[in-house]
């Protein structure tokens, strides 16, 4: 049986009604899971061309057929979206955006959905609705009751943790401590194991300096914090290499010697997985209770309803939860056993 995979529409004035629409206009995509959308039934039925947009109010009545899209509908009398216009951020739609998400991460925790998929949101609508998280991640880290969690881009033969996210570069070199570099490779050995099926992965981790501090000529980051922390995970079992600076460890990483990396800050990471896979990339969230994948872009506002979006990032995203949670256990209604 193939994995039920709840995908969330993103905000509605976005690109996501389109890139599902067209994601789930083939075929090939209900070979690899039985999806159920949470959002507006309508937004889609809008964009549908040949794909019969079928609203539900649970996940039993869905039918997982090609060529038939379920939408669990959270605006059934359209009172919401008569006001939305693309491109054009509303309350009302950032509002049906959080919704979803909500709605999706409970369907994951009551293991009646395998995994969950995300559409872009916009942060500053939602800010608008008092959403005070930097964005998905974290939310749904506080839904989930958990305070340790990740983000790892996957793309381009490369996975990657970031061991800090949106922050600003001159923050950044007082959290590199010895405690998060440990916490972020542990997370991605879990990851590996749980998700990817590997079960003696290796790790490498990436120097915060150029040519890895030169001995601390450069700074002392490698050597007082990351290394000592690197020696750790090694002594607790896992594999784990490095500090190695980061101009040549993508390049390692990308050629096989290692499978996963561990990168310090945001465009470090992001930098080679989108050269490699731009438009084609996931990020998954690490160290929830259930799977989540996501694209790696926004809501393109700028293009949201011309019909040009790119569905590339929302496949992947799919196929690889499809793929992690076939090395999780689930319940047999959600997922193979």
């Amino acid at each position: 049986m193939k994995p039920i995979i709840a995908v969330t529409m993103g905000d509605p004035v976005g690109i996501g009604p389109e890139i599902i629409v067209k994601a789930f206009s083939s075929e090939e995509m209900y070979d690899l899971c039985r999806p159920v959308v949470i959002g507006v039934a309508h937004s889609l039925s809008l964009l549908s061309g040949g794909l019969a947009i079928k609203p539900v109010t649970a996940i039993p009545q869905c039918q997982f057929k090609p060529g038939r899209l379920e939408v669990l509908d959270l605006d059934s009398d359209m009172s919401h979206c008569r006001a939305w216009q693309y491109g054009i951020p509303h309350p009302s739609a950032a509002q049906i955006a959080l919704d979803a998400i909500t709605k999706a991460a409970q369907l994951a925790m009551d293991k009646k959905v395998a995994a969950m998929v995300t559409a872009p949101i916009n942060k500053e609508a939602l800010k608008k609705v008092g959403f005070v998280h930097p964005g998905h991640t974290e939310f749904l880290a506080e839904l989930a009751g958990v305070k340790r969690f990740g983000m790892m881009m996957v793309g381009g033969g490369l996975k990657i943790m970031l061991a800090t996210i949106h922050l600003a570069l001159r923050q950044i070199p007082a959290l590199i401590t010895q405690a998060l570099i440990l916490e972020k490779i542990r997370l991605t050995d879990e990851a590996l194991k749980t998700g990817f099926g590997l079960a003696h992965g290796k790790i490498a981790v990436a120097a915060f300096n150029p040519h890895g501090g030169e001995g601390g000529l450069f700074g002392r980051e490698e050597i007082d914090e990351i290394a000592p922390a690197v020696q750790n995970a090694r002594e607790q079992g896992i594999a784990a290499f490095g500090p190695y600076p980061a101009d040549t460890l993508f390049f390692r990483l990308k050629n096989g010697e290692f499978d996963a990396a561990v990168g310090l800050y945001h465009d470090q990471a992001l930098i080679p997985i989108k050269l490699l896979s731009f438009g084609h990339a996931v990020n998954v969230t690490v160290g929830l209770p259930f799977i989540r994948t996501s694209v790696d872009h926004g809501t393109a506002f700028d293009i949201a309803g011309k019909g040009i979006a790119d569905p590339g990032s929302l496949r992947e995203a799919i196929a690889l939860a499809a793929q992690m949670a076939r090395n999780r256990p689930f319940p047999e209604d959600t997922a193979s056993p």
